[in-house]
């Protein structure tokens, strides 16, 4: 129904009211001379009286009456104009106003084109489980879009990762070819990225493995098939570097959601970008606003509306008139429009208002047009912490720790498996097709976790996090044993340390013993130096190591002899060594006092160091709203509130660790506090042996600082570092969420996902805590917070599925924890090798007996000569037997680094992300230099003699 507002009404008519026009869909409309007209009706007492209506631009309609409804045909296109309702006599006359269904003012979209980009959302599970939902993709939507792109060749459709184009191969090879020609012929476009992930979850390495089984997988698996465009539509979230990885992949577009409509360059710090789209909600162009859900005249009618609003922003930054629909919902099938988009092109053709054509398209070719030379985006550039932090880590601590362990061994495994077979100049035995299955699990889940039937969902992402791991540890294992193979060994027992990081490394290794007879054992440096060592529970013998090469080895000898005693002094609550002196209370460290520094370094004003704050927790890890929901303090414990009473349990040169158990409401735990002595550090572990699930709990680790609340909080994420409030997106995301808008600034969004470590420093020190606990936070979490720092951690988060028929992210059971703290001068990367390499053990072998080989007792196979440019891949090529190094520059400075490697190049290559588009380096021998932007991820292939 349309109502039209009176103008100018002749006093003749009664009542002086309008007529109001009602339009009967479906629409019956007609061309009369060109002009397209729809029937309606009035009442027949509104116009009583009157056989005739004339439009001032002189078309005239007469009225067909039908008991109390009067029909009458009126113009579809147009501009409002008055019209005059006369009799034949001439005694009466009525004028009001006329808008026409659709307007003719087409705007700057006038004779442009509007794209209609029809895919499917899929998380691998959440709407059931993987398996079903693996079968609807492929059954219930590839295959029908295939199906109708044969029927209807202007039909285009989407699927948004490469995962589904993985699936719908293996579980219909047949279409393998019909898959193949419809993304040939423009019909059928994939995601270039494996999945759809939690961005900030993965590791440097595990983001950049999506593109690798994203556009690399299709291109060298499918021929004549690529990939330009990535989606992450659903997660509210963007990591700092994912503009660069992408960028230098060869991706051409990101097409996001939940973020403001319109089009962006998102850089990343070194300078990269990519253009980026989103439409500010994936799913609403389908859902809330219907556009052509019902026939051309509605959708003209709305699209015009849109249009409008979208006039100056297009002209201000240049744009061709190119708008895009959307037509996406979770996993939702392919949807022709034919019917509308026939009607609609057929009224455009013949209406001289210039309306746009409406077409099917993809992604890319939307983008393509969009994407020209005289166009002016938006530059963006930051992270947008991820509002849905507390899916992962906190509500599913298990499954994360396996994949963090897996984010350490499958990069190792690749690493040590390409220098064993370089020793033996033979890549027969590399093992390609387990490391691609390594990687393939420790990045499968997406951001879908939990759902209907979430608790199988789960498991499954568990199982294959956990999975991925093992293949990692078993290659890397085999790895190691193989070069040990080939190193010169001179002594009796010997104990070979592998460092898989690419600086020279001090810390703790541990070797087992257990088979040894006596317990008094030491170990002897390959300058005859004597090790500090400590023997535990007469089953490891725990040593102190310098100096392990960068990606390399270092030989000791495990000898008999008594050990020495160590300069510490300990007690059941107080510890002092070289760098501490240490107060234990109740809930953890009540004073921690660095004797380098000459500063103590927590506030126990309110918080013991390692205290446990046990909180309630109403909302989701997913879902709809447009903040993080804040802990309350329902049934509010902290440790601190419970006795203490402090014992000594173990005590060496090594470490001494101070145990007290504390029962909370509804959980155990047992507070261990471990002392180095022969390094800066203290580790806080947290053993909870039952914890029961109860529902809306949290339980949090704070570390609280004596430092103001402006302290530098600083944390690393895939592949860089975020300095918070300076790294962050400064825009206000906007696009929408059911819950609203997402107006928050991202620098005030908490808590945050790291990768290892998060540290603060205010002018005098700093503080870094490494850790497995991807949920971090800097602010205190209760309701009167505190002016100061307070480093905390989710430990565990027990909320419910936001799905409606969602699980529990129970976690019942057992769990161990772990922080490592270390304090230091003020600034980040005086804690950032700390930080990195808690994450990172030391890997051991031990041998028994001489042996002769053409390795020495240490060696570092590969190095860079910046301690701040980071080695994150070493890896067999993809395509070839030549080697590919991954290099990241970690501090955000311009500078030249060499990089120098136990093996003579041919050749040696910078090619983009994924090993393609190489260009030659110059380089001498097994050295070469290259010169690196702040934050730059570069590649290198090294073609070796």
């Amino acid at each position: 129904m349309v109502l039209l507002v009176a103008v100018n009404a002749s006093p003749l008519i009664a009542q002086n009211k309008t007529v109001v026009f009602n339009y009967h869909k479906p629409y019956q409309t007609k061309y009369v001379d060109g002009v397209l007209l729809a029937k309606a009706s009035v009442e027949s007492a509104s116009v009583k009286g009157y056989d005739q209506l004339i439009f001032d631009r002189g078309y005239r309609t007469g009225f067909t009456q039908q008991h109390d409804t009067t029909w009458l045909w009126l113009p579809v296109i147009g501009q409002p104009e008055k019209i005059q309702f006369t009799s034949a006599s001439q005694k009466m006359s009525h004028q009001q106003l006329f808008t026409p269904l659709v307007s003719d003012d087409w705007g700057y979209f006038k004779n442009g084109r509007i794209h209609v980009i029809c895919s499917s959302h899929q998380d691998i599970a959440w709407m059931n489980t993987p398996d079903s939902c693996r079968h609807e993709r492929v059954h219930d939507i590839v295959l029908p879009a295939l199906d109708l792109i044969d029927e209807h060749p202007e039909f285009k459709f989407e699927m948004e990762q490469s995962l589904n184009l993985m699936e719908a191969i293996e579980d219909a090879p047949n279409e393998r070819q019909r898959i193949i020609k419809s993304y040939q012929s423009g019909n059928f476009e994939w995601g270039a990225t494996f999945t759809q992930p939690y961005e900030g979850l993965e590791s440097d390495e595990q983001l950049v493995r999506q593109t690798y089984l994203g556009r690399k997988w299709i291109k060298d698996n499918l021929p004549g098939m690529d990939a330009k465009v990535a989606y992450n539509i659903d997660v509210p979230g963007r990591s700092l570097q994912v503009p660069q990885i992408l960028s230098k992949a060869g991706i051409d577009y990101l097409f996001v959601s939940r973020m403001k409509e319109g089009f962006y360059n998102w850089h990343s710090p070194d300078g990269s970008k990519i253009l980026t789209y989103s439409p500010g909600n994936y799913g609403w162009s389908l859902l809330i606003y219907k556009y052509l859900e019902e026939d051309a005249i509605t959708a003209l009618q709305k699209l015009n509306q849109v249009l409008k609003n979208w006039n100056d922003y297009y002209q201000e930054h240049h744009l061709p008139p190119h708008y895009a629909l959307v037509i996406s919902t979770d996993a939702g099938g392919p949807k022709y429009y034919e019917e509308v988009i026939r009607e609609w092109n057929e009224i455009a053709s013949k209406s001289k208002a210039g309306i746009p054509q409406i077409q099917h398209s993809t992604a890319d070719e939307f983008l393509n047009e969009i994407n020209t030379p005289e166009a002016r985006f938006d530059s963006i550039s930051g992270e947008r912490p991820n509002l849905w932090v507390y899916i992962h880590g906190a509500a599913h601590y298990e499954a994360i720790k396996a994949k963090k362990q897996a984010a350490v061994n499958v990069p190792a495994a690749e690493t040590f498996s390409t220098i064993n077979s370089l020793l033996e100049n033979s890549f027969e035995e590399y093992p390609q097709k387990e490391l691609f299955e390594a990687w393939y699990k420790s990045i499968y889940p997406d951001h879908g976790w939990g759902g209907k039937n979430g608790a199988i969902t789960d498991s499954i992402f568990q199982a294959s996090l956990e999975q991925g791991n093992e293949i990692g540890q078993k290659i890397l294992r085999m790895a190691l044993e193989n070069i040990s193979d080939k190193v010169s060994l001179p002594n009796k027992y010997n104990v070979i340390v592998y460092n898989d990081l690419s600086w020279p490394r001090n810390g703790t290794a541990k070797v087992d013993i257990s088979g040894l007879k006596g317990d008094n054992w030491v170990l002897v440096a390959p300058d005859g130096e004597r090790v500090p060592a400590q023997i535990v529970e007469n089953q490891e013998l725990v040593f102190q190591v310098k100096n392990v090469p960068s990606i390399g080895y270092k030989t000791y000898q495990l000898k008999k002899e008594s050990q020495k005693a160590g300069n510490f002094e300990v007690a059941s609550n107080y510890c002092e060594n070289n760098f501490y002196k240490i107060t234990f209370g109740n809930g953890g460290i009540t004073s921690l006092y660095d004797k380098q520094l000459e500063k103590e370094m927590i506030n126990s004003t309110r918080f013991a160091a390692g205290d446990l704050l046990y909180m309630g927790y109403d909302g989701h890890g997913a879902g709809e709203f447009v903040q993080v929901t804040e802990p309350n303090l329902t049934d509010f414990e902290e440790l601190h509130q419970k006795n203490a009473q402090w014992e000594q349990v173990v005590n060496g040169d090594i470490f001494s660790v101070f145990q007290a158990s504390y029962q909370m409401a509804d959980f155990k735990v047992i507070q261990k506090i471990t002392v180095y002595h022969q390094k800066k550090q203290i580790d806080f572990e947290y053993d909870i042996p039952d914890w029961n699930g109860r529902h809306n709990r949290q339980i949090r680790a704070a570390f609280p600082l004596n430092m103001k609340e402006d302290a530098q909080v600083s944390y690393d994420v895939p592949m860089g570092m975020i300095h918070v409030g300076k790294d962050e997106m400064t825009q206000r995301p906007k696009g929408w969420a059911w819950g609203g808008t997402y107006w928050q600034k991202p620098a005030e969004i908490r808590p945050r996902e790291i990768q290892n470590f998060m540290t603060a420093s205010d002018s005098q020190a700093g503080v870094t805590i490494s850790t497995n606990v991807v949920t971090a936070d800097w602010v205190d979490p209760t309701r009167e917070k505190a002016d100061y720092t307070i480093l905390n951690f989710v430990l565990l988060s027990t909320h419910k599925s936001c799905h409606g028929l969602g699980n529990w992210y129970h976690q019942t059971g057992a769990h161990e924890f772990k922080f490592s703290l270390s304090s230091h001068e003020p600034g980040w990367k005086n804690g950032y090798h700390f930080g990195v390499e808690e994450n990172h053990p030391f890997h051991v072998v031990q041998r028994e007996g001489k042996q002769q080989g053409a390795l020495p007792i240490e060696k570092g196979f590969v190095t860079t000569s910046d301690a701040l440019t980071k080695i994150t891949a070493l890896k067999k090529a993809e395509n070839d037997d030549n080697v590919v190094l991954r290099i990241l520059e970690v501090e955000r400075q311009n500078k030249e680094v060499s990089v120098t490697t136990n093996w003579n190049a041919e050749a040696v290559y910078q090619t983009n992300l994924i090993e393609e588009a190489p260009n030659l380096v110059p380089h001498t021998a097994n050295e070469f230099k290259v010169k690196l932007e702040g934050s730059a991820i570069e590649t290198y292939k090294l073609e070796l003699k």
